[in-house]
């Protein structure tokens, strides 16, 4: 605990910490709300599927943007502009449907809107990170983020069952709407600046164009060229296929072969995240004496042998044990590769490469949401499993084996930061 304690003591990351996690806990909430919103109006299996699609597929065109703009102005108030529209575009649907005007289209461009903007907190939070806490905080701050994923996915669908069932799938969305709130609030009280590095140019870069003026080509050459990086990208990618599947398959399971509502959809979509806080709080609270590169490669395969454990028996007590095992693996790797990445990632860059690398991986989930809606609306539960599993352990396997992932920054738990934290220096 002393590890979290030392972090929660630095100010601005406790600000900025503290408003993502309450506002992931209100996105948490909002699925499960648009789902249900959607189902309640007579939608199927693959409407559900093109809303997870249109939930997330907008995050490819707006996530290059997103990294653009994260280098270019100040990161605090750009997280806190995307906040607002989000928000204001999350409430729009209780109040049109307190006006008896709430269309399916309507819901499905909100759902746009989320996932264009979506970015710019995705990347722009980890972004921001380096510059506030000192190089051998990074595992245990990013854990935190991963804890707060964890909180708002243990919290977010479970509360959102129970308003569901008293106040309607509304009321869910204008508490997200007041989290987005919370948010802009804890990002306007931080100081300015904070979370942008300074980064001071050598003489020999002082005749080049500044990196933000280049677009998104130094990014994308720096990706391409450092192949731990772009291993863990591609390993990212197909187990986010997996997880668009699992978006759809949940819902559809829990009504068609459990029997149940949108409680016990929360409870299942929940069970998932609790495994994925408790594994970031292990990760965050120890120091982790192995390679990173290999452990990452372990945690992605044990992740993908735990969700074949779905083929079980169909029960809620089965499948959220199931869930809350692939949920422990999932949230470790997710840790470790923040850890590496931040540690290559140059300070100039990292508002590009995140926005890129983010774009990249969550430009997959989409994928799999169609296929799933297809899949399961000729009731294919079965092989729907059974390539979720693949999806995550094959590439996972294929990591145990790749050099890339067996040295340097991939292999050395204890290796330095390539860059000075100059907000947590005071510099």
């Amino acid at each position: 605990m002393d590890r979290y304690l030392r972090l929660l003591r630095r100010r601005d990351f406790a600000l900025l910490w503290t408003g993502a996690t309450i506002s992931a806990i209100g996105d948490g909430m909002s699925f499960v709300a648009l789902v249900w919103l959607i189902l309640d109006r007579g939608g199927d299996p693959p409407t559900v599927g093109w809303l997870a699609a249109a939930y997330t597929a907008p995050v490819i065109a707006g996530g290059l943007l997103a990294g653009l703009a994260l280098d270019r102005f100040d990161r605090r108030r750009l997280l806190a502009a995307d906040n607002l529209v989000r928000g204001i575009a999350i409430a729009s649907i209780p109040i049109a449907a307190s006006l008896g005007s709430l269309t399916t289209a309507h819901v499905f461009v909100v759902a746009a809107v989320y996932g264009f903007l979506f970015m710019v907190s995705l990347a722009g939070i980890p972004s921001m990170i380096p510059s506030l806490v000192d190089g051998d905080e990074l595992t245990t701050a990013n854990a935190m983020e991963s804890i707060s994923y964890g909180i708002a996915g243990l919290a977010g669908p479970a509360i959102a069952g129970t308003v569901i069932a008293l106040a309607g799938p509304t009321a869910v969305l204008a508490l997200d709407a007041v989290s987005y709130g919370v948010f802009v609030v804890c990002l306007l009280a931080m100081r300015p600046g904070a979370g942008t590095p300074k980064v001071h140019p050598t003489a020999e870069s002082a005749a080049e164009p500044a990196p933000a003026s280049r677009g998104l080509r130094p990014a994308i050459r720096f990706v391409l060229r450092t192949p731990a990086i772009l291993a863990i990208t591609v390993m990212f990618m197909s187990v986010n296929v997996a997880e668009g599947m699992l978006t759809v398959f949940l819902p559809v399971f829990t009504r068609e072969v459990l029997g149940g509502g949108a409680a016990t959809y929360g409870l299942l979509a929940s069970a998932m995240t609790l495994g994925l806080l408790a594994g970031a709080l292990l990760v965050g609270a120890v120091g982790w004496r192995h390679p990173l590169g290999r452990s990452i490669a372990v945690a992605q395969t044990l992740t993908g042998l735990a969700l074949l454990a779905l083929l079980g028996p169909a029960v809620v007590p089965w499948v959220a044990g199931t869930l809350v095992v692939a949920g422990l693996f999932a949230s470790m790797l997710t840790a470790w590769a923040q850890t590496v990445r931040m540690r290559l990632i140059p300070a100039e860059l990292r508002g590009r490469v995140f926005a890129l690398l983010r774009t990249l991986m969550q430009s997959t989930p989409p994928i799999g949401a169609v296929i799933a809606g297809f899949a399961l609306g000729g009731g294919s539960f079965g092989p729907a499993v059974v390539l979720m599993a693949a999806l995550a352990a094959v590439p996972g396997a294929i990591g145990l084996v790749l050099p890339a992932l067996g040295r340097g920054a991939t292999a050395e738990p204890n290796a330095p930061a390539p860059f000075a934290p100059d907000a947590a220096t005071g510099a």
